[in-house]
């Protein structure tokens, strides 16, 4: 079968979108499919930040990258018109776009209405209260919502949400067909954990105090770091020598977060990694950490909260997205606590840390959930029954 996936970015460029779209193509390629990604050259969309070269196979995916656009400023709106041409040549037997609201649905759309290919879109939807860029940029969602989106959403043979509140907000914007909508979850390769990554990497490159909390994400100010910050003096006057390491790119906020913790004197209990692009470095802060914390406004899914699982790590996470998926209602995996409240925030990593216990507890039960539900092998599996089911 041959299939086309679509998507904003691509790795290297970092995100949990850009690792869905990689990791699913890695499978169906090794399960021989005739595979290829079209993507954008960017590496960072705000900073708008392009890629000075790239490899034309990325991990035995071909990839083909064209170059993206934005009209600037708040008025930020990517389009790559060339990818327009590329896809309504292909011969493929389907198309798989991502990420709601960008312009590759669009064209995967127009290339459905004029030569009828089989075309699911995979949406990893935001809500616009959740998105980054200004409030111009907010007014064009809006537009988009109202006049193109549900032409484009409604021309797709299938709609996959990651989890079900995400479709559940999406059908708030535009009404869904119910028969065309699956529940296809994010997952990891379950066997880079297997056994546990050694923690020592990360405890040798940044010395950090303990007990050590861990975020890994972009620094967006969707991710509620401003809530952990603080939240953070809090859990400093119960545990003096605890560590906060935030792991990824910075998109605007370590700035804002410096002041925010000079202001608070607790500099010195922050380690800002940036992006770790060496993968033994990057997985062993997940089994260096004491507890994984995930503050953010919103998560469609929460790929991040699946590596922290497996590496038998309790999470604390907010009741948003598809994170209370991930973790379970039950909370027998870690706690779950509104968004924006520091004070909830720093009693959740307080109580988890206080109790070792609970925590290895947590931490078993973890890696067995994710083994069970969130492998790229069983996410693979449900998208080859979609593929199957339109061709």
């Amino acid at each position: 079968m041959k299939v086309l996936q679509a998507c904003t970015r691509f790795p290297p460029a970092p995100g949990g979108a850009e690792i869905h779209v990689m990791s699913i193509s890695q499978e169906l390629v090794e399960r021989g499919y005739d595979l290829k990604v079209f993507t954008s050259d960017l590496y960072m969309e705000i900073p708008f930040k392009r890629m000075d070269s790239w490899d034309k196979v990325q991990k035995n995916v071909p990839v083909k990258r064209f170059k993206a656009y934005t009209m600037g400023g708040n008025l930020h709106y990517l389009f790559f018109p060339a990818m327009t041409t590329a896809i309504l040549k292909e011969d493929v037997d389907v198309i798989h776009t991502h990420s709601y609201g960008y312009f590759q649905n669009n064209v995967g759309a127009m290339n459905k209405k004029l030569r009828d290919t089989p075309f699911v879109i995979t949406t990893h939807y935001h809500p616009p209260w959740s998105m980054w860029g200004g409030p111009k940029r907010k007014q064009i969602r809006q537009i988009y919502d109202k006049l193109i989106a549900p032409s484009v959403i409604h021309s797709a043979d299938i709609i996959i949400g990651v989890s079900r509140h995400e479709i559940e907000l999406l059908n708030k914007v535009i009404p869904l067909d119910q028969d065309k909508i699956r529940y296809i979850p994010n997952g990891i390769h379950f066997d880079k954990y297997d056994p546990i990554p050694d923690p020592s990497p990360f405890l040798k490159e940044y010395k950090p105090g303990r007990p050590l909390i861990l975020y890994v994400g972009r620094l967006a100010s969707n991710k509620g770091l401003e809530t952990l910050v603080d939240s953070a003096p809090a859990v400093l006057k119960e545990f003096p020598k605890a560590t906060f390491a935030l792991v990824g790119e910075d998109e605007g906020m370590k700035e804002i977060l410096e002041k925010k913790l000079k202001k608070y004197g607790i500099a010195k209990h922050f380690i800002f990694t940036g992006h770790i692009m060496d993968i033994t470095l990057f997985r062993s802060s997940f089994s260096a950490c004491d507890l994984f914390v995930l503050p953010s406004e919103w998560e469609a899914f929460g790929i991040v909260l699946c590596e922290a699982m497996a590496c038998e790590k309790p999470c604390v996470g907010t009741r948003v997205g598809g994170v209370p998926e991930v973790i379970g209602k039950e909370q027998k995996t870690g706690l779950i606590v509104e968004y924006a409240d520091p004070k909830q925030l720093a009693s959740a990593m307080i109580e988890l840390l206080g109790d070792d216990k609970r925590r290895k507890i947590m931490g078993r039960l973890g890696r067995k959930r994710v083994q069970a539900k969130f492998t790229w092998k069983k996410v693979v599996d449900q998208i080859e029954e979609v593929y199957k089911e339109i061709t």
